[in-house]
């Protein structure tokens, strides 16, 4: 796997952007502070691959994750974690574990098979005794010399069709830039989040792209995000919206999205269609 890196301005901490290591899209982050703690939020997929590539990176960081959070309860985000604490219990040490998933029975109102991966996470996460809170709207964590933001509420699910709508949207704080993560915020939960939102915190240069960067947040936010470099967790078919018959053969909005953030000035794009990526 490829490994690209681009220097952003992290004061001596990095983020790594996770390739997706099976044919489907996840979203993983593993980020350093400059005090060298470490953070991951979402993680991958429940695929062996992505679970012994994030178990193996945290390893080679000393085997300790000072906080992880998850945005959403959809397995491209949080199955790695999921099959890691199933899988080796115990085999690494998370400090501070934060996520705000809707009711079980909630979610096995969108699907059998969403509710019961949900299950079987809320349970190893029990099992391990893990130091677990939810997240809350306005909460602001630091970490070392970085700060994490929650800029909406992932509380107000009852009245949404999706998963993707109880995204917890994140900002991350370096001591000189900020690093938006969208998670799969979608169209149906945007307008409550700009309604309680600060929107002058939406302004970032550096953005992980609503759902992988298709069928996401509209127009209209990102005029608000402006991004410059724009991060995708989109493998190649689905960066290049290619369903097998060339680019742009696929029925996702991928091209769109990124038509959109040239057009408002973005200068740069870095999928995990390219490999992992690796920001300090």
């Amino acid at each position: 796997m490829q490994l690209n890196t681009l220097n952003i301005g992290l004061d001596g901490g990095s983020m790594l952007q996770s390739a997706n290591r099976c044919p489907y899209q996840s979203m993983s982050y593993l980020l350093t502070t400059p005090e060298q703690k470490v953070v991951v939020i979402d993680g991958g997929d429940t695929h062996d691959p992505e679970r012994d590539y994030l178990l193996d990176l945290i390893k080679q960081r000393g085997g300790t994750v000072d906080l992880w959070l998850i945005t959403h309860a959809h397995r491209d985000h949080f199955g790695a974690l999921s099959k890691i604490l199933q899988d080796y219990p115990g085999e690494i040490e998370i400090k501070d574990l934060r996520f705000t998933f809707p009711d079980l029975e909630w979610i096995y109102g969108i699907g059998r098979q969403e509710g019961d991966l949900a299950k079987d996470f809320l349970q190893a996460v029990k099992a391990q005794n893990i130091n677990c809170k939810e997240l809350n709207f306005k909460d602001s964590i630091d970490v070392g010399s970085v700060n994490f933001e929650i800029l909406n509420d992932p509380h107000d699910y009852k009245d949404y069709h999706n998963l993707n709508a109880t995204t917890a949207v994140i900002l991350a704080h370096y001591p000189s830039r900020d690093i938006l993560f969208l998670g799969d915020l979608d169209k149906e939960s945007e307008p409550h989040m700009l309604k309680i939102c600060d929107k002058s915190k939406l302004r970032c240069d550096v953005v992980q792209m609503a759902h992988h960067g298709q069928n996401g947040v509209s127009r209209e936010f990102y005029e608000l995000v402006k991004p410059k470099l724009c991060l995708y967790t989109a493998p190649d078919w689905l960066y290049d919206c290619d369903n097998g018959g060339g680019k742009g053969s696929g029925p996702w909005a991928t091209l769109e999205t990124r038509r959109w953030c040239r057009e408002l000035g973005s200068v740069a794009d870095c999928p995990t269609a390219y490999g992992d990526y690796l920001f300090y």
